[in-house]
């Protein structure tokens, strides 16, 4: 038991992310969009990136969900993954209803309601450049070639209209990265009435779980060292590993018959394994998904607190069946 309780201490204290790093991915187009008055663009503009298209017909080589042939139908571009550049990807439109071929709006096809609200891009930064592109258009972001010779006005009042696109782009953010709800139906639960014999059983399965993280003691560095040098040197192979540690584990976990007595904390787990695979992911992809990966940076802090709420609650149902309790 002690091995649990150490390993989870080992997970609370390398929780350290240098969010300013991240970060400064996102705000150094904030500022290029704020002194240049260029909207959008700016950030459109650094994250194109042409695949190869694959000869498959069946291959996706651009990860917009539209296949080489549907490319070919659709007429889209398959080494584009938008390839009308409004934020939704080639995929998304051709689902939803709406032209890949035409920026939104006013791109439905015939037949589609448009009564029903579209969805917001899943690409974060995508949809700060509709935001922004959406107040140039209407005259409320005023665009401004140089901002040492600018109206102070003028400046001010892009900051708070770039304030309130802000707000609304975190707004969003906190909804992509929460705990998760785990039913009964995917994990296994024991039916008998729970045993120190069954928790012994349970944890030692569990620390060989826990243990397997190969990418940590093979590098001797920290998580927060490894997405620190994956930012600084753009190679994330080392973020992959430990992504798939994470989703191994969950399914690993998942497996494992858990007591009926620590079923509230056998789901925690899985989703604080959940909820930190799905910000390495959007880190991982800072580069195509700045916003997203600065979103990511945000929310990483907090599994220090949901570790520590998590090794304390363990820690006290493990109490209940140490050998001065039975």
């Amino acid at each position: 038991m002690t091995n649990i309780k150490n390993k989870v201490s080992n997970q609370k204290r390398n929780v350290i992310i240098p969010i300013v790093l991240i970060l400064g991915v996102f705000i150094g187009g904030v500022v290029v969009l704020q002194t240049k008055g260029i909207g959008a663009k700016v950030l459109k503009e650094g994250k194109k990136i042409f695949i190869p298209v694959a000869e498959e017909p069946d291959a996706d080589p651009d990860n917009d969900g539209l296949k080489n042939w549907e490319e070919e139908v659709y007429k889209t571009d398959s080494r584009k993954y938008d390839t009308d550049g409004d934020g939704y990807s080639d995929g998304e439109e051709v689902l939803s209803g709406y032209d890949p071929t035409k920026p939104a709006p006013n791109d439905a096809l015939e037949g589609t309601d448009t009564s029903i609200p579209r969805p917001t891009p899943k690409n974060l930064t995508d949809y700060l450049s509709q935001l922004i592109v959406s107040k140039v258009e209407s005259g409320e972001f005023k665009p401004i070639s140089n901002a040492d010779t600018a109206p102070d006005s003028v400046l001010l009042n892009n900051e708070d209209i770039f304030n309130e696109v802000l707000t609304n782009i975190s707004e969003k953010a906190k909804t992509e990265f929460i705990l998760s709800e785990i039913p009964d139906s995917e994990i296994k639960i024991s039916k008998n009435p729970t045993t120190k014999q069954e928790v012994v059983a349970y944890i030692t399965k569990m620390s060989a779980v826990l243990d397997d993280d190969k990418i940590f003691s093979d590098t001797g560095l920290s998580e927060a060292k490894i997405i620190e040098d994956a930012v600084n040197t753009k190679d994330t192979r080392d973020i992959e590993k430990i992504i798939n540690f994470y989703q191994v584990g969950i399914e690993k976990i998942k497996k494992i018959t858990v007591p009926l007595d620590f079923v509230d904390i056998h789901k925690e787990q899985i989703a604080i394994f959940e909820f930190t695979k799905e910000i390495l992911i959007a880190i991982k992809n800072f580069e195509n998904d700045p916003a997203m990966a600065a979103a990511a940076a945000e929310r990483y802090p907090e599994l220090k607190n949901m570790l520590e709420s998590f090794t304390n609650k363990l820690i006290d149902r493990l109490e209940k069946y140490s050998d001065d309790k039975i």
